[in-house]
């Protein structure tokens, strides 16, 4: 079944570690400790060949795995009305941040009268100190910038979820199982003919949340993604698909429950992380 309204919980996602300020040259994306790594024994083999065919299709893991680092812009819409919008900028290479929201209260005036919050923060280290401010105003107590951090932070893993959850199938901790073959909704508009509905469920030291992401037969798309809230589901129809850096995003989420409510996805960018974007600049 499909439950109206948007979803707000949050997914522990396998991030990368990365110290603040200037990290050493890396090879590779680091991941959490505990899991390190995929494990596919702990998967449905017929569940990897679905997942796998669609990942290879949309650019292959390997374009996943080098990518350094993503920005992207989402945008919560009720109908043609702005909710919430955040930009942010993912170091995945180094486990860094930055994140630009607007204060909902100051949109509908002049452009100039739009006030912005704005993080640079460590997604792993909490002990380091995060940087915050509001309308270029740094927060003067650091359990502000703290609490702005985690605000962020935890958008992050929401938002980031949604736009790259077809790559972040095969993260560390992921365990995917297949939940229906064969999915016909009659008369609707998504899995026509029909879809295979793979469960996402994690690890406990990565996440308790469960997940479906149902594919699309005959194209071999993911199609619709839902997730488990209380006795029911969220289900969001995924489409409008751009390509960066070798690789497929989606760019709409749209509640099959209640049509009003869209998540867009805008500005996807792919490339290799500055700096100048996750480090406070010290004036000398």
């Amino acid at each position: 079944m499909f439950v109206r309204s948007l979803s707000s919980s949050l997914l522990a996602l396998a991030l990368v570690a990365g110290a603040s300020g200037c990290p050493k040259p890396r090879t590779s994306a680091a991941t959490q400790p505990t899991p390190a790594a995929f494990d596919p024994a702990q998967s449905d083999p017929k569940a990897l060949a679905v997942v796998d065919a669609a990942v290879n299709k949309q650019g292959g893991l390997a374009n996943w795995e080098k990518l350094k680092e993503l920005k992207f812009t989402v945008t919560y819409k009720d109908g043609e009305t702005m909710k919430a919008q955040f930009k942010h900028s993912w170091d995945r290479w180094n486990g860094r941040h930055y994140f630009v929201t607007p204060v909902m209260s100051t949109m509908g005036g002049k452009p100039e009268d739009v006030q912005y919050q704005e993080v640079k923060h460590d997604l792993f280290d909490l002990g380091a100190k995060p940087w915050a401010a509001q309308n270029g105003q740094e927060a003067a107590m650091r359990k502000d910038a703290e609490a702005m951090a985690k605000v962020a932070r935890e958008r992050l893993y929401e938002d980031l979820y949604f736009v790259a959850l077809l790559y972040k199938m095969r993260d560390p901790g992921v365990k995917l199982s297949v939940d229906n073959a064969e999915i016909r909704v009659e008369g609707g508009e998504v899995c026509v003919p029909s879809c295979t509905s793979i469960k996402v469920s994690f690890d406990p030291a990565v996440g308790t949340e469960t997940w479906y992401v149902n594919f699309n037969n005959e194209s071999g798309m993911p199609e619709v993604l839902e997730k488990v809230q209380g006795a029911g589901r969220i289900g969001y129809q995924i489409s409008g698909w751009v390509d960066a850096g070798g690789l497929k995003w989606p760019t709409r989420f749209q509640n099959l429950g209640l049509k009003s409510e869209v998540i867009e996805y805008s500005d996807i960018a792919v490339g290799d992380p500055d700096d100048s974007t996750y480090v406070r600049s010290v004036a000398h």
